[in-house]
């Protein structure tokens, strides 16, 4: 069976723009004061992030009319130089610090953030291993190489301390093999075995652990672990229903840290208001549900499953995002797709989304006998 070159989904298309837009309206902003104080440029934060936004949008187009079937052969190979690079982190004056966790490497011009890479790269691999059917994925001996797999970048991204990285890393692979035909059960005692796990590696940091565990009551130390949580919900709080308005938040002013980041969607709801934060909400929920009919449409397993992991890290990141800015889950840290200022991030999610537009273009709907 052939299946004809078709246009690409504008309609996907049209969401990323608009998505994209209305990060860099908001980082804008929310980095206004951090910009002017730190660097005497209010608009720093703003144009490096527009800088990535276009490196990452030229990479979206061209890999948009690439047939992503070719990218199938190198997957493994690809995945191989992201564990390398997670390696590499680790290693002292290589790896770049930040906050009391190791997750970048120093490239002179940026610092890249390996685990961004791992998103994609662990929801290629997966689906051509299921493609292939090397494994029986249906039975608990054909999903061992996958746990295997997941287990060394597990340990890698906990020894950076990046647990919400691992979560949305493990998130992926694990929607990734459901959807290839992996039984839910399976999956249980993998969890509840890996939790403990987990919570060791982080008890091991007590100043990380303490602010996770401020989670049960951040206003018991508002200076100190609950602070930034505290001030986020002041902010969601003072925007109401309506907010402030465009640019008149008061708490990015030196009262929330880094509101340009993990907390810029305290920001959204102080400015835009209860309403601004539900439409923000909506156009997250448009581009899922127009991603998995994209997904659906696919006319292989590994197209659709790539894709399928792509918007499982969407969802799982802008899930965990907005429930951290609302106290809903412990601090962990983690940025909001398409919002938070972050270069690594914004050129491999837009490189992301070309993946997507190209499997779009070789949907069922154009197949020829």
């Amino acid at each position: 069976m052939k299946r004809k070159k078709s246009d690409m989904d504008y309609t996907f298309l049209t969401l990323v723009i608009i998505m994209v837009c209305v990060g860099l309206v908001m980082l804008l902003s929310a980095s206004t004061p951090a910009g002017n104080a730190r660097f005497g440029n209010s608009y720093h934060f703003f144009f490096r992030q527009l800088l990535f936004v276009l490196v990452g949008f030229a990479a979206m187009l061209v890999i948009s009319r690439i047939d992503y079937r070719m990218y199938k052969p190198y997957t493994k190979i690809f995945m191989i130089v992201c564990l390398v690079l997670l390696t590499l982190v680790l290693i002292p004056h290589v790896g770049v610090e930040h906050n009391g966790s190791r997750r970048w490497l120093n490239l002179y011009f940026m610092e890249l953030q390996p685990s961004e890479l791992m998103k994609l790269a662990i929801a290629m691999f997966f689906a051509s291993m299921i493609e292939d059917n090397k494994y029986e994925i249906t039975k608990l001996k054909g999903m061992l190489p996958f746990f295997m797999w997941i287990g060394i970048t597990a340990v890698l991204m906990l020894l950076e301390t990046h647990l919400s990285g691992t979560i949305v890393i493990c998130g992926i692979a694990v929607v990734v093999m459901i959807v290839g035909g992996a039984n839910f059960k399976f999956f249980l005692g993998a969890g509840a075995a890996a939790i403990p796990v987990g919570l060791l590696f982080l008890r091991m940091d007590p100043v990380r652990w303490e602010r996770i565990m401020s989670f049960l009551n951040p206003f018991g130390d508002t200076q100190d672990t609950g602070y930034q949580v505290v001030q986020g919900l002041y902010a969601i709080g003072s925007g109401g229903i309506f907010g402030l308005g465009l640019g008149q938040s008061v708490q990015k002013y030196s009262y929330l840290p880094e509101p340009y980041n993990d907390f810029i969607f305290a920001i959204v709801c102080e400015e835009l208001g209860l309403l601004g934060a539900a439409l923000i909400i909506g156009l997250f929920a448009l581009l899922i549900i127009r991603g998995v009919k994209i997904a659906m449409d696919a006319p292989d397993v590994f197209g659709s499953l790539t894709v399928v992991g792509i918007v499982a890290q969407v969802a799982i990141q802008t899930i965990m995002n907005i429930a951290v800015v609302t106290s809903s889950i412990p601090n962990t840290g983690i940025s909001l797709p398409f919002f938070s200022y972050g270069g690594t991030a914004i050129m491999v999610l837009l490189a992301e989304m070309g993946v997507i537009l190209s499997v779009s273009r070789y949907s069922k709907k154009g197949a020829i006998g």
